[in-house]
C-alpha cells in the first residue's frame, strides 16, 4: 500500500514537472512569436525596402551634387531649418530627446499610413529627406570635413535611417496593395496594415527612441571629442 502510494506520488510529480516544462516552452514560444513575426514581415518587405533604399541613395547624391554645383540653392532647400534648430536649442536635453523621437516617429508613421494613397507619400518622404541629407552633408563637409559629418550622423543614423526607410517601405507596400485591390486582385490589405502597425510599435518606434537618445546624449559628446572642445 505504501509502495503504491509512493509510486503514485512520484507519477504526480513527474506529470507536474512535465506540465511545467510544457507551459514554459509554450511561454517561450509566445515570447518569440512577436519577434519572429517582425522578422518574417521584414523579409517579405525586401523588394520594397530595396526600392526605398535605392531611391534614398539617389536623392542624397542628387542633393549633394546639386549643392556642389549651385551652393545658393541650399538656401531654399533648408528654409525653415534654422528656426527648427533654434527651437531645439531652447529645450533641455530630455526635451530634445523627446522632440527628436516624436518628430521621427510621427513622420515615419505618416509615411506608412499615408502609403494607402497609392504609395506616393512615402516616396516623396524618402526623396525629400534624402535630398536634404545630401545638401547638409555637402555644406558640413565643406566647413568641417567628411569625418566630422560621419561622426555627427553615423552614431544615431545607423539606427534611425533604417527605421525611417523601413516605415516608408511599409507605406509603399500598402500603396501597391491598394493598386492590386483596385485591379480586382485578392489582397489582404487589412491584415498587412495591422501587421505594419505591429512592426512599427514593437520594433520601429522603440529603436527610434534609442536613436533619439544617442543623438541627444552621445553624438554631441563624440563631436566635442573630435573637435577638441572638451
Amino acid at each position: 500500500m505504501q509502495e503504491h502510494y509512493q509510486n503514485g506520488t512520484r507519477d504526480l510529480i513527474i506529470m507536474d514537472e512535465s506540465n511545467d516544462i510544457s507551459v514554459d516552452a509554450e511561454c517561450r514560444g509566445d515570447t518569440c512569436n512577436g519577434g519572429c513575426n517582425v522578422c518574417e514581415h521584414l523579409r517579405g518587405l525586401m523588394p520594397e525596402i530595396g526600392i526605398i533604399v535605392l531611391l534614398f541613395i539617389i536623392s542624397v547624391i542628387v542633393g549633394y551634387a546639386h549643392t556642389a554645383v549651385d551652393p545658393s540653392s541650399s538656401t531654399m532647400s533648408l528654409e525653415g531649418l534654422e528656426e527648427l534648430v533654434e527651437l531645439i536649442m531652447s529645450l533641455n536635453a530630455f526635451e530634445i530627446m523627446l522632440f527628436i523621437f516624436f518628430n521621427n516617429a510621427i513622420k515615419s508613421l505618416i509615411a506608412f499610413v499615408f502609403g494607402l494613397g497609392f504609395g506616393i507619400i512615402p516616396l516623396l518622404f524618402v526623396v525629400l529627406n534624402g535630398y536634404i541629407l545630401g545638401v547638409v552633408t555637402y555644406l558640413e563637409s565643406m566647413d568641417n570635413g567628411l569625418a566630422y559629418v560621419a561622426i555627427a550622423i553615423l552614431p544615431h543614423g545607423v539606427i534611425e535611417l533604417p527605421m525611417i526607410l523601413i516605415s516608408a517601405a511599409m507605406g509603399l507596400r500598402m500603396g501597391l496593395l491598394v493598386f492590386n485591390a483596385l485591379a480586382g486582385r485578392d489582397v489582404a490589405l487589412k491584415q498587412e496594415f495591422l501587421q505594419g502597425l505591429n512592426v512599427f510599435f514593437r520594433f520601429i518606434a522603440p529603436l527610434l527612441l534609442v536613436a533619439a537618445a544617442i543623438e541627444t546624449f552621445i553624438t554631441p559628446l563624440l563631436i566635442a571629442l573630435f573637435t577638441g572642445s572638451i
